[in-house]
């Protein structure tokens, strides 16, 4: 990824954040995050990577496409950009991921404690 898209992606993820914050209104959407943006290089689609505490993914993954119209036309006004991409939305599993990891070595190092 060149510095350019880098750039660019690291401001759509500031300003979805934003926008989610301030901006939209759906409940669904409530305690939803942005954790990382990744733009093509031609800068036309962002893949928008997202995690939610409180609502199903697959509930918020469909609010936030309903809502794509919105968040595009206030990440113009945020973000100056020759094209807005399209937003594509994928669920975040790096920290489902990262937690599963972490209990089966918490698990290996009970299992080593127990034979001791």
């Amino acid at each position: 990824m060149s510095k350019r898209t880098e750039k660019v992606a690291q401001a759509i993820q500031h300003a979805l954040g934003d926008i989610l914050i301030k901006d939209i209104k759906d409940p669904k959407l409530n305690l939803v995050s942005i954790s990382k943006v990744e733009v093509t290089p031609d800068l036309k689609i962002a893949d928008v990577y997202f995690t939610s505490l409180r609502t199903p993914t697959d509930t918020v993954k469909q609010s936030l496409i309903k809502a794509e119209g919105a968040l595009k036309s206030r990440l113009v006004k945020k973000v100056r950009l020759k094209y807005t991409p399209d937003l594509r939305f994928f669920e975040d599993k790096s920290t489902e991921y990262t937690l599963k990891i972490s209990k089966i070595l918490e698990d290996l190092d009970q299992e080593e404690s127990a034979e001791k």
